[in-house]
Formats: structure tokens, C-alpha cells, sequence
């Protein structure tokens, strides 16, 4: 019976030591060191989880700012079509202006018919007879038609580039001594430019020199050659082209745009 107690003693201690927490052995680790307890495995799988979803959050942002430079790449492209309309259009009125300061009249424009005469104080009354209108020019258009250089140039400034290109071709093989022979030569380099097709641009260009030294479109030729010189890093005929324009032709507005592009090629910021 004595043995009863006692057996009942031992059972519990056993019952006891399994309800402790288990005894770690730190004999293997360094002084001052504590060891970690492992960490559990829903716990590196929430942190998984965590970074997928973060990575799906930057993946659709991305998609986002493609969709953003996408749209504004093609408002850079209707700007630049915009910006090319205009410049066109500034250097038609330009002429216009050009002709009628240098007392030529502008190709838009019809030949008025002269005023009748009028009577001369004579003893005899007479009638005044009218004087006859003057023949039109054979460059004068009739009211309400367009002349061939119109024709391209409106073509040109439509974005019809192909067209342009052969009326300002034809007009310039059929007429070129024509009053705005020089701008159709110019603006015929530019077209080609526009059409991708440098070779036959700056052939076009070069003969604004070559044919119209006088005229008023080569310093703008003259830039037109150097920035092609400098898309192609041709350096070195760049600066020349560019300084050409700005020494032989100083108070022009391409000499402004040369002196900054000669700043570029120099390393220079521009002002």
C-alpha cells in the first residue's frame, strides 16, 4: 500500500515535464549571441504572397506609363505636323509680303484694269474714252484659280508629300524662270526631307545655291544642309554649313537658329 504514493508521485512529474516548454541547449552558440527561433512556414509564405502582389501593382503601373508616353509620342507627332503647317504657311504670307515691299505683286493677286481717263479741259466737250485694261501676265492666274506653285505648295502643306514633290518638279522643268522659281527649289528640298529621301533633299537644297544666289531663300537652304550634315554626325560639314549662315547672312532669323546649333555641336549649352 506504501507503494501506492509513491507511484502516484512519479506519474505526475512526468506529466509536469511534458507541460514545460522544451529546453533549448545554447552551448553552441557564442556568448551574447541569442539564438532565433525558426521562423514558421505560413509566415514566409504571407511575405511571398506580399511581394507577388506588389510586383503585379508595379507591372501595372508600367502598362500605365507605356499608355501615357504612347499618347503623348502621338502628340508630339500632330504638334510637329502642326508646326510644319505653320511654318509653311508664315513663309507663303512671308513672300507675299517680300513682293509687294519690292514692288512686284504677289502671284495670289489679279492686275486691276486701269480707270478710265479723264477728260482733259479742251474748248470742245468731248467724251472721255476708257483706256484699255492691260493684258494679263502669263504667270497671272484668273480670279479664283490657283497658280502651279500654289497648287504644290497647298499640296505640300496638306501632307500630301508625293504630290508636291512632282508639281514643284514640274513646275520648276516647265517654268523656271517663274517669280517663285527659288522657293518652289526650296521648298521641293524640303518635301524630300519630309519624305524621308535625304539624298535627292539635299541635291534640291544645294541648287537653291547653285541657281539663286540672290535669292532670299538660301541662308534657309544653307541650314536645311547643315542640320542634315548634323543628323547625320557629320560634324565637321555642319559647323561649316552653320557658320556660313551666320557669317554671311548675320541679321538673319537662320543665323539665330545656326548660332544654336553650332552651340550644340560645340558642346556649348545655348542661350
Amino acid at each position: 500500500m506504501k507503494k501506492l504514493p509513491a507511484l502516484l508521485l512519479f506519474a505526475s512529474s512526468f506529466a509536469l515535464a511534458d507541460s514545460l516548454a522544451p529546453v533549448i541547449d545554447n552551448s553552441n552558440y557564442p556568448i551574447g549571441v541569442t539564438p532565433q527561433a525558426p521562423i514558421p512556414a505560413s509566415s514566409t509564405m504571407n511575405s511571398t504572397f506580399e511581394m507577388m502582389t506588389r510586383l503585379d501593382e508595379a507591372q501595372a503601373e508600367i502598362q500605365q506609363l507605356n499608355g501615357k508616353l504612347e499618347e503623348q509620342a502621338n502628340l508630339i507627332a500632330e504638334l510637329k505636323k502642326k508646326q510644319s503647317a505653320m511654318y509653311a504657311d508664315f513663309d507663303e504670307r512671308l513672300q507675299q509680303i517680300e513682293n509687294k515691299a519690292s514692288g512686284a505683286k504677289p502671284a495670289t493677286e489679279v492686275e486691276p484694269a486701269a480707270k478710265p481717263a479723264e477728260p482733259m479741259p479742251t474748248p470742245a466737250p468731248t467724251a472721255p474714252k476708257p483706256v484699255a485694261a492691260p493684258a494679263a501676265s502669263a504667270t497671272t492666274p484668273a480670279t479664283g484659280s490657283q497658280t502651279p506653285y500654289q497648287q504644290a505648295f497647298e499640296a505640300f502643306r496638306n501632307g500630301q508629300v508625293a504630290e508636291a514633290i512632282a508639281q514643284f518638279s514640274d513646275l520648276l522643268s516647265k517654268d523656271p524662270n517663274n517669280q517663285l522659281a527659288n522657293n518652289a527649289q526650296f521648298w521641293l528640298g524640303e518635301a524630300y526631307r519630309v519624305n524621308k529621301d535625304i539624298p535627292s533633299a539635299k541635291k534640291a537644297f544645294s541648287a537653291v545655291l547653285e541657281k539663286y544666289p540672290n535669292s532670299q531663300k538660301v541662308p534657309d537652304a544653307l541650314l536645311k544642309l547643315g542640320s542634315i550634315e548634323m543628323d547625320a554626325k557629320n560634324s565637321v560639314k555642319a559647323k561649316e554649313l552653320f557658320t556660313r549662315v551666320i557669317t554671311d547672312y548675320p541679321t538673319s532669323k537662320p543665323a539665330e537658329v545656326a548660332a544654336k546649333k553650332l552651340q550644340q555641336l560645340n558642346g556649348t549649352p545655348a542661350q
